[in-house]
Parts: structure tokens; sequence; C-alpha cells
């Protein structure tokens, strides 16, 4: 079963690679003429946002994990999310770092009609969790017209996850506790991904940006993608567009067998 779904979830990837790799050189013109005069200086972007993402999960055990958007802004405890980059010539530099902070605690009394009597119980859901993502990857320009740009990405993913889920049900009139599952602890990885990614300038002020990329090393599979849209003011640009991160991890990573983490997300980027 295990063998399957990973087949399958290659199998997801690499097409979704090739549609971008086929989107990207089919929505290109003829490169455009490069001058001879152009700055050979360092160019940069910043750009902060903010991901409202859907985490979804499932543990080495089968049982799964959900925290929908909703539960996520109502417990969250702290969030960073940022990027910035330095281009030169063909070359560009790129991080993205992303920090997130959650916890919820609930508990809620219920009773379970049982023929003549009923029986109460007490449910205590405890999840903390904490994870940062780490995109660090090189760029080489493949092909730049007047209205597009197409790049290719190389680097490195890191994930890191510190996660404690409880799950109590108690009778609360006998005090005795009736069912405890609990899962925590805390562990990273490190994958080397390979990509393609690219603008498309729709007009003086709208444009098309995306991203794949796939690969892997700590875990068995890890691909992203990215797809938005930007809007040019005279400060800079902002962006609004939907991310896709997915995880399979190999049997080493104790906390997690798969990670889905999707969602849209707005942001602001600033050129300097």
């Amino acid at each position: 079963i295990e063998d399957a779904r990973l087949i399958r979830a290659i199998g997801r990837a690499c097409l979704l690679f090739c549609f971008a790799c086929f989107f990207a050189f089919n929505a290109s013109a003829e490169p455009a003429a490069q001058d001879d005069n152009a700055d050979d200086g360092w160019e940069y972007k910043a750009m902060i946002y903010g991901w409202l993402p859907t985490i979804s999960g499932e543990t080495p055990t089968g049982d799964s994990l959900e925290i929908d958007l909703e539960t996520i802004l109502k417990n969250l405890d702290g969030i960073a999310m940022f990027a910035f980059e330095g281009r030169k010539g063909r070359w560009t530099v790129h991080s993205d770092f992303l920090y997130m902070s959650i916890s919820d605690d609930d508990t809620n009394d219920i009773t379970i009609p049982l023929g003549p009597i009923s029986i109460e119980k007490t449910i205590d859901v405890d999840v903390e969790m904490s994870a940062w993502v780490a995109n660090l990857t090189g760029r080489y320009e493949l092909l730049e017209t007047d209205s597009s740009h197409v790049a290719l990405v190389a680097g490195a993913r890191y994930f890191y996850l510190d996660l404690s889920v409880g799950l109590d049900v108690a009778n609360p009139t006998a005090a005795e506790v009736l069912v405890a599952k609990n899962l925590s602890g805390s562990d990273d990885v490190w994958d080397a991904v390979v990509g393609i990614t690219g603008q498309h300038q729709l007009n003086d002020q709208w444009k098309v940006n995306y991203k794949f990329d796939v690969g892997g090393g700590g875990s068995d599979l890890t691909w992203e993608a990215v797809a938005a849209v930007g809007y040019d003011y005279n400060w800079g640009e902002l962006q609004m567009g939907y991310r896709y991160l997915h995880y399979d991890f190999d049997a080493s990573f104790e906390l997690l067998s798969e990670l889905d983490v999707y969602g849209p997300y707005i942001g602001a980027v600033w050129s300097f």
C-alpha cells in the first residue's frame, strides 16, 4: 500500500512538472535582444507575504491529522513569512522562509445514551505544532523575452516540525481515563530540489508568476507548486496566488508519513 501511494505521488508530481515545463516554453516568443550596455550590478527583491493554508497529514500508524484555516487563525501563536533574492545577469540567488506556531486545547463533555442509562465522557484534544520551511535555491535564466522569463531552479528545501498531539477520553464521574493517544516529538529533513519558474507579462501592470519544483533526499518525495497574479504599483508589486506543498516522508521521520499544506496567499514585493 505504501509503495502504491508513493508511485501515485511521484506520478502526480511528474505530471505537474511536465505541464509546467510545457507551459513555460510554449508561452514564450523569440528571445529579446541583449543590451551590451546593461548594468551588471546586483538587483534585489524582498517579499513579505501571508499564506492561509489548510494542513493535512497522516501519521505512521495511519491516523489522519487535519487543521483547517479557521482553526489555524483561531489558535495562531506566531507566524513569519518572507522571501529575499538577488539577481546579477542571468543568475539569481533566492531564499524563502516560513515559520508557523499553533496550539489548540479543546475539552468537551458529552453524554452517550446506553439503554436505560447514560454514560458521561470528557474528550480532551490537545494539539501543539511549530514548523519551519526554508527554500534556498539558485536560478539560471533559460529564456528571456519582452514579455516572459523562464528560469531553471536548483537548490535545497529544509523542513522542521515540532508536534505534540494528545487525545484523552475520560469518565468524569469515575475520574478514569478510558482512551489515551499521544504523539509528540520533533524532527527535520533536508531535500535537494529542481524545478522551473517563470513570469509572463500580460500588460503594463498585470503579470502571471509560476513555479514548480520536485525533489527528495531526506524524504522520499517533496514537491511544491505556486501560481499567482501580480499587479505593479509605483512602490512595488502586489501578488495574490495559491501555493501547495507536499511531503512523502520515509520511515526515519517518526512524526508523519505524509504532509500537505495548501491554500491562498497574498504578498507585497519591493525591488531595489
